[in-house]
Parts: structure tokens; sequence; C-alpha cells
């Protein structure tokens, strides 16, 4: 073992907080709930406001629900990227389909939003099967090893990187309007950019 992958915290930490990290593996820390995910043909699915979620995030909305409450997604196969896994914490109402494993961090082990920004980084091609379509198996998924720092500094992590998230969204949207806005405020009165 070298002495990066013998290390008990990471270098940079938030200031206050200084307890090892504790290496566990995931199926030690989580509540798997795949039981409960149902998938619906598109042509099959009642339009409605509840989002209908596949491996890669938002498919549809749909009238009705498998999952209430704070969970985190991992898709299972057809994930749209190796290298940048699809990992979504939702905290509603949600229709899930088979292809995301539904995971719920055990309250006084591990928070949901920590678990989100932990599995972000975790190397997925390491752990699929197949080729092609590769897949993510619930029982590999419950060995991928996860560290973990004590529930106060994984709920101050979690918070800060979800407002940093949000941060990140609303200036992406400003940009998004400003790229809409400037050809037209650029425009002659045939419309043409000058």
């Amino acid at each position: 073992m070298t002495k990066e992958q013998n290390k008990k915290a990471p270098n940079l930490r938030f200031k206050g907080f200084t307890n090892d990290w504790e290496q566990r593996k995931l199926g030690e820390v989580i509540e798997l709930e795949d039981n409960k995910r149902k998938p619906v043909k598109a042509s099959k699915r009642i339009p409605g406001n509840i989002p209908y979620y596949g491996a890669n995030g938002i498919q549809d909305y749909v009238k009705g629900y498998t999952h209430t409450g704070e969970h985190v997604l991992v898709a299972e196969d057809g994930a749209n990227s190796i290298s940048n896994y699809p990992v979504y914490f939702i905290c509603s109402p949600s229709w899930i389909n088979n292809h995301s494993h539904v995971l719920t961090g055990k309250g006084s082990i591990i928070s949901n939003k920590f678990l989100t920004y932990n599995l972000k980084t975790v190397p997925y091609a390491n752990y699929l099967v197949g080729s092609g379509r590769y897949k993510l198996n619930a029982e590999t998924l419950k060995i991928i090893p996860i560290k973990l720092p004590l529930l106060t500094e994984q709920n101050y992590i979690g918070s800060t990187l979800s407002k940093i998230d949000k941060l990140i969204t609303l200036q992406q949207r400003k940009y998004n309007s400003f790229r809409t806005i400037i050809p037209l405020m650029l425009a002659n009165e045939n419309s043409f950019v000058i």
C-alpha cells in the first residue's frame, strides 16, 4: 500500500475538522432500494409533474412515484459517460426505473449529500462488467470502498458543495441568457447581426 493510499484523511480540510476518515465498503453504510424501481415504456407513461429517472437523470415527468425522500441514484446500465459516471442526489417523490440503483445512506453513518459527492469520485471503469452497454451490478456496487469522516464533517462538506453547485447552475443560466441576448443586441432592424 502506498503512502497516499494509507492516509487517513485528505490533505485539504475545512477548518476545525481533524479526525481521521474511516474506510468502509459502500454496502456497510447504505440501504439499497432497487426492489421499488419500476420501468414504464414511454408510450405507457401517464404525464404528470413527478420526475421519472433513468440511468442518466430525468427522462420524463409522470403521474405517480416509486420513491419519496432523499436518495442517491447511481447508473446501473446505460450510463452516457464512464469518466463522468451518472450519480444524482434526489429529494422529492420520484419514479425511478430499473436503470439506476437507488441508495439511501444509513443516517447515523453517512449523509446522502456527502454520499453523492463521494460517489462522484469513484473510478467506475474498475467496477463495470460487459462490453458496449456496461453494467454496474448491485453486488459490485456494495464492495466499492469509500472513506468517511464523522457525520458533522460530512454534513458540512455536503452542504458546502451543494451551495457551490447551486451557484454554478445560476451562473450557467446567466451565461446562457447572455448568449441568447447578445446577438439580438447587435442585430440591425432586419435581424441581421452587424
